[in-house]
């Protein structure tokens, strides 16, 4: 019995360290330890979940799915299970399943607001569904902590946006985003991104010693604005036989953030001379290259790809590093009307990222600065960008999609057309877009909520009670 108590006790103390790493994102350090807690008790609960969540994190979903499936066997009462399992099932596209486990979580601890949320983003709700009544019954506990409470009105806002009471939905995704803010300073924002272009002149004298990356496949960046169509774009691109989607990755930011912190260090200190300086900034952007192939090289994409699609929308930050560090990769920038970008980015609960979704006139002025800075890159000689139109998609998808697949030297395919038949992972917010035909609902969606788009219409300079299409010319 002794021995049993000291191995339990063990076992919890490496978990809560396990906890720690994975928290801390040290991805690596915690799948040991659930492995080592595995090797010892095959089937502990705790372990097989939380292996589960990284594995899922690591883009293998159905060991995931498989590993979660174990551990509700041993503890099929435990919502948070239920709800993390649902996360992986709306992953991979299984719709029915993550909505039934989402019920359950909400089921079982009645309070659980993030899944009173996925489950909102997961189903299209008809007038008189119980869901919202439950959702208020929630809100009128006291003891709610204020992330619960921000999960559950951005739950009602989303049943009372299927439901056409676009006033009401409006009340609860400004109170959602009250409770969601985060600290955004538009000034310090805007200085990054002059401190972006004005290093791009470091670059232009190295760009003719770009080194080729070989023959292995390339990437297709697809930047722009979140919520501007950006995944449907990759769902598209990644339906053809000979392009991998990768989903959002963070690598380029991550080595460009560094490019640029040495660009900083080494700007031709006093007494350097301009040869030396030259040689410090290539030997920066060959690493900065290397660092980045290498963690492509790391996705498993499979036989005969040529293109692998890198989509993290903010990609667009550092378009004016792509000529010197990855000569011949492709950009293309999707853009949507701009009202209806920055509104959906306001009913969206972004995790992370993006802390200047939580404010209507922050909204706007991020969209400004990303619109200037989209402006001086498509000035650059050189620089390979493809512009694709959300709204001119939606009208004419056929005629967008082959200039979109000629542009990045493809043949036709049918599948391209029938994107939402292809089957892959994914994990942004547009999970339920990119499995439908397209559809014309998202377009003008603004108009349903002019009357509140105030601070927003007057940062970007537009007038929300036009009826008349607004274009991005007069940003």
């Amino acid at each position: 019995m002794t021995e049993s108590i000291a191995e339990k006790r063990s076992i919890k103390d490496r978990l809560e360290q396990a906890l720690i790493q994975h928290r801390a994102g040290q991805l690596r350090n915690a799948e040991a330890l659930y492995q080592g807690i595995l090797n010892e008790a095959p089937e502990y609960p705790d372990a097989l979940h939380l292996l589960g969540l990284i594995r899922g994190e690591q883009g293998q979903e159905q060991i995931g799915i498989e590993l979660i499936e174990r551990a509700l066997r041993k503890r099929p009462l435990a919502a948070a299970y239920h709800h993390n399992i649902a996360g992986l099932y709306r992953r991979v596209g299984d719709m029915a399943l993550a909505s039934a486990r989402f019920q359950d979580a909400f089921t079982l601890k009645p309070d659980y607001g993030e899944a009173y949320q996925g489950y909102a983003e997961m189903v299209t709700f008809a007038p008189q569904d119980p869901f919202l009544n439950a959702v208020e019954q929630q809100l009128t506990n006291p003891k709610l902590n204020d992330q619960t409470r921000c999960y559950l009105h951005f739950a009602a806002g989303k049943y009372l946006d299927d439901t056409a009471e676009y006033d009401q939905a409006f009340k609860h995704y400004e109170l959602a985003n009250d409770l969601a803010a985060r600290s955004f300073s538009t000034t310090k924002n805007r200085q990054f991104f002059q401190d972006i272009v004005y290093f791009q002149p470091d670059l232009q004298s190295i760009e003719a010693q770009a080194q080729p990356v070989g023959d292995e496949p390339m990437p297709i960046f697809v930047v722009g604005m979140p919520r501007s169509g950006t995944s449907l774009v990759e769902q598209i691109l990644a339906s053809h036989s000979r392009v991998f989607g990768a989903g959002e990755l963070n690598d380029l930011a991550t080595v460009s953030l560094q490019l640029i912190q040495t660009l900083k260090a080494q700007s031709a200190p006093a007494g350097m001379r301009r040869d030396e300086s030259s040689h410090r900034v290539q030997v920066a952007v060959d690493r900065a290259q290397a660092r980045y192939l290498r963690a492509l090289r790391d996705r498993d994409y499979g036989q005969g790809i040529q293109w692998i699609v890198d989509k993290h929308p903010l990609n667009f930050r550092f378009l004016g590093l792509l000529r010197a560090m990855i000569p011949g990769a492709k950009v293309v920038h999707v853009r949507r009307h701009p009202l209806d970008t920055c509104l959906s980015c306001f009913f969206q609960n972004f995790t992370k990222g993006q802390d200047y979704s939580f404010n209507l006139s922050n909204l706007g002025q991020f969209y400004i600065d990303y619109q200037r800075l989209m402006n001086h890159w498509s000035a650059i000689p050189g620089l390979d960008i493809h512009t694709v139109t959300y709204e001119s998609l939606l009208a004419a998808p056929q005629a967008v999609i082959e200039s979109l697949l000629a542009f990045c030297e493809l043949p036709f395919e049918p599948a391209c057309l029938t994107f939402y038949d292809t089957v892959r992972p994914v994990s942004t917010a547009s999970f339920n877009q990119v499995r439908q035909p397209i559809y014309q609902t998202s377009k003008a969606r603004w108009r349903h909520y002019a009357q509140h788009l105030g601070p927003l219409a007057r940062v970007l300079d537009l007038d929300a009670e036009s009826p008349a299409m607004i274009t991005e010319s007069r940003l």
